[in-house]
């Protein structure tokens, strides 16, 4: 008798020790942030009348919390819609370790209305979330525990904008203000312009940076495939070191002959989400550079899958960040984990969502980007940035 007592309660203290080391989603919460810029960022897709920012945070049994975040640009009401009406009711009761199996279910549940768009931009914030809790489970990093191939990555000065109501002397201005803070290579937006108009902005550029910054640009998938060919051809003579989503990433025909017409590199495409959509873009050589973005193509589990793929048929990756530092840090441990990642893109656009969001902001030294070392993705939220651009 005192030995089946003994063993009821041995079996009894294992059942207890293993619940300790469980961590089961308990809730999710939405966050939703908005600022509106001084001057309106124009691309030559859109007007960016709003930096907007859906954050995730996904909280366990224990208390532990783990912060993702979503692409947001217009939709923070649907994405909300979408985690608590559809993503919500699957995780809760769930092992927030298993973040692969977990991902799978998201997408099995939303194939049918989703796999684009936000429903997969609301599976990236939960996947990065799940990402962040798992490192500090662990008392890892992020990407640490995903690759650990560098702790810091080279930025390139993403911006050059057409803002409204400034002229080409910002655009200059912008320009030295990056030699100025030791970057060694920037980007300028192009397409919403006249094509003259876009080249001599290119050149005014050029004249300050002279060889000091390489050039690149970015067509945000507007042009069709003759002007991104006829433009494509005068960036060549510019010297230009990427032509950036030069078409739409639903015509991946004409992108492949654009690489194959043109010396000058293909980067693309953050507007093509998932391995499945990257796969034929990498492996029938539509882009020579291939760029992701956590918070777009399905969270840090799918952005790992892209690098992959990407590996195989040696190409460069670079992580598109557009957003919060959230994204920032998201991107930042992506390609920090991979092998082919040497640099990644940091906007340099007005926007305190990037550069006060964070209790201690992430580390940019002469165009060096610093990983966090602490677990998970190393952040934690500044309450009263918060507080003061929350959509309520």
């Amino acid at each position: 008798m005192i030995v089946q007592t003994l063993y009821i309660l041995f079996i009894i203290f294992i059942i207890l020790a293993a619940g300790k080391h469980m961590a089961i989603i308990r809730d999710i919460e939405c966050i939703k942030l908005s600022y509106i810029p001084r001057y309106k960022p124009i691309d030559g897709l859109a007007t960016i009348g709003s930096r907007d920012v859906f954050l995730v945070k996904i909280i366990t049994d224990q208390g532990l919390y783990g912060i993702g975040e979503s692409f947001a640009l217009g939709s923070l009401d649907s994405l909300e819609a979408i985690v608590n009406e559809t993503l919500k009711p699957v995780l809760v009761g769930e092992d927030c370790r298993d973040v692969g199996r977990l991902w799978a279910k998201m997408y099995r549940t939303t194939f049918r209305y989703g796999r684009r768009g936000i429903v997969l931009a609301a599976i990236s914030g939960v996947d990065i979330a799940l990402w962040d809790l798992s490192g500090k489970i662990c008392h890892q990093p992020v990407y640490k525990l995903a690759g650990g191939y560098r702790d810091q990555i080279t930025a390139y000065a993403s911006g050059g904008y057409y803002l409204e109501g400034r002229g080409i002397d910002a655009l200059t201005e912008e320009a030295q203000r990056y030699l100025d803070q030791g970057f060694t290579m920037m980007k300028m937006k192009v397409g919403a312009a006249p094509l003259d108009v876009d080249l001599e902005r290119i050149k005014q550029v050029q004249n300050v940076i002279g060889d000091k910054l390489r050039l690149g640009v970015d067509a945000n998938a507007v042009w069709d495939f003759n002007t991104a060919l006829e433009m494509g051809r005068k960036f060549e003579d510019l010297g230009i070191a990427f032509f950036e989503e030069p078409v739409s990433s639903d015509h991946i025909e004409d992108s492949i002959r654009l690489a194959q017409l043109l010396d000058t590199p293909i980067a693309g495409y953050e507007t093509e989400l998932t391995h499945f959509g990257m796969r034929d873009f990498i492996a029938r050589h539509a882009v020579d550079i291939v760029q992701t973005d956590a918070i777009w193509a399905g969270g840090i589990t799918e952005a790992l899958r892209i690098a992959t793929l990407a590996s195989a048929w040696n190409k460069p990756v670079i992580p598109h960040f557009s957003a919060s530092a959230v994204s920032l840090a998201a991107n930042l441990h992506f390609g920090a984990a991979i092998s082919n990642c040497e640099l990644i893109e940091l906007t340099q656009d007005e926007n305190p969502l990037r550069d006060e969001l964070l209790i201690d902001p992430i580390s940019v030294k002469k165009g060096v980007v610093y990983l966090p070392s602490e677990p998970g993705l190393g952040i934690e939220l500044n309450e009263e940035t918060v507080s003061r651009f929350r959509v309520k």
